[in-house]
């Protein structure tokens, strides 16, 4: 049997599913809580192949709903949904994740069946950012709009994996 090094098994995840980026785990309570939230930055323009937020620690009891979007600062671009509204995150299991499927735009996330196992992965991945305009790279930022209810108890983590659509293209996480 072959064996790779961790840098090769790493160079080989980064060719086939996209570069991984993440968050800080953050508290539900500051920012699953109606408002508009930046997580990522973006430069440039990439392809979004997988999106998700998992509950690090079990969710609060209330029916709070979550949305992926885009906004851009160059060129000036106002938020664009990424997705519609997910189902209720309300008690979230610990492990149990809200899955951009990418697509149309109206698609929701999806809540995932079962910690830790998700059922649901990006099939249609979307293309994120701006050309570049007069040596200009664009820049925007993807971020998370909630609704419904305010969650008030645990923790999530927001990842994504992405792969660069041109030259010097890349993502930072904001939390």
């Amino acid at each position: 049997m072959r064996k790779y090094s961790p840098s090769t098994r790493k160079r080989m995840g980064d060719l086939a599913h996209g570069m991984r980026i993440q968050t800080s785990v953050v508290a539900n309570a500051t920012y699953l809580d109606q408002v508009q939230y930046e997580i990522f930055n973006v430069y440039g323009r990439i392809l979004v192949k997988q999106l998700y937020c998992e509950a690090i620690t079990v969710f609060g009891a209330q029916g709070t709903t979550l949305l992926f979007n885009a906004t851009f600062t160059v060129p000036a671009v106002a938020v664009q949904p990424m997705t519609g509204a997910s189902a209720a995150l309300t008690s979230l299991a610990q492990g149990n994740r809200a899955v951009y499927v990418g697509g149309a735009v109206a698609s929701a996330p999806v809540i995932t069946g079962g910690g830790g196992v998700s059922d649901v992965i990006c099939q249609d991945p979307q293309i994120i950012g701006s050309a570049t305009i007069a040596g200009v790279m664009g820049v925007g930022t993807i971020g998370i709009l909630t609704a419904a209810a305010s969650q008030l108890s645990g923790t999530c983590q927001f990842v994504m994996y992405w792969a660069p659509m041109e030259d010097g293209s890349y993502v930072t996480a904001i939390l």
